[in-house]
């Protein structure tokens, strides 16, 4: 007999070891190129292969360059811009995970900004591999991306469940290659407990049932009133504000790839009540969920 067995994972909550993709791609930035945004529901690293830029979270600003990577987590916003002199190339991926997983733990080390030790040649290349799923130009592994070859966004979409297990397979592959080559240089962090990341991780993952703050505090054992404090401090918003946000922003994710009814979003978010859902988009939004839909398949 032969065989294997993972003891990494046999008595480990395995939801904080599991990666979903949401989106991945490769950009040469224009000269003062800049993108921002107040929050996504999933988390997003960026690797810088080529020239400079400035990264701006909530309580820092960052000068990187050529062979560092910045995490954005689930939930929080950021602005970054390419230098006007001297431009990056980066390489992305947006990816669903719990807010506590251990790989973004073992990756980042509670940092926003490292310098994996992977080539840059190589990462490129397993970024290249997730866009080749969808994107048979990068099937042979000695392509590159060269922006005068691909001008201008050029995103290609996964449509079949194999094609999205595949792209999954080729995301966990570069995380492990990225874990394996960060481990000799990375300290080992004790992980602490974070009252408000378990309410954010919580919220995260239950966006989609009818949720109230009180449960959440109920569920972590503390009051209402101390737990939306303590978030609101480590987050700068309330925890009833961030989680009308993600709400939010997944729906209009759901509006834009689907043709589900808008009632059925509404259900898909936490909203029993597409009426109050749908006050509740034209708040955040400024538009209603119908005409919003309207918006972007006609920019399409």
């Amino acid at each position: 007999m032969i065989g294997n067995r993972d003891l990494v994972l046999d008595r480990t909550a395995l939801e904080y070891f599991t990666l979903q993709l949401n989106h991945c791609g490769i950009s040469a930035c224009r000269a003062g190129y800049t993108y921002g945004f107040q929050m996504q529901p999933y988390h997003l690293i960026h690797f810088i292969f080529k020239g400079t830029g400035t990264l701006w979270t909530q309580h820092k600003e960052y000068r990187l360059h050529a062979g560092q990577a910045f995490y954005i987590p689930a939930g929080t916003g950021a602005r970054y811009q390419a230098s006007p002199e001297n431009p990056w190339e980066y390489g992305w991926i947006g990816f669903y995970a719990d807010e506590r997983s251990t790989i973004l733990e073992h990756l980042f080390c509670q940092q926003t900004v490292i310098a994996p030790a992977m080539p840059i040649q190589e990462l490129r290349q397993l970024l290249l591999s997730i866009i080749a799923v969808s994107d048979p130009r990068f099937c042979d592994a000695d392509t590159d991306y060269n922006e005068c070859d691909y001008p201008g966004e050029q995103f290609t979409t996964l449509t079949t469940y194999a094609q999205s297990i595949e792209a999954g397979s080729r995301m966990l592959h570069l995380f492990s290659r990225l874990l394996e080559t960060q481990a000799a240089g990375t300290p080992k962090t004790a992980h602490k407990y974070n009252l408000a990341a378990e309410a954010k991780a919580y919220l995260g993952a239950c966006y989609s049932e009818p949720l109230k703050i009180r449960d959440v505090a109920a569920a972590l054992h503390v009051h209402p009133n101390y737990l939306s404090t303590l978030f609101k401090k480590e987050y700068g918003l309330s925890p009833n504000k961030y989680l009308r946000t993600i709400r939010m922003e997944h729906s209009a994710m759901m509006l834009n790839l689907t043709d589900y009814p808008v009632a059925a979003i509404a259900n898909a978010v936490g909203y029993q009540n597409p009426f109050q859902f749908s006050s509740a988009f034209k708040q955040h939004f400024g538009i209603s969920p119908s005409a919003y839909r309207r918006q972007q398949k006609g920019s399409r």
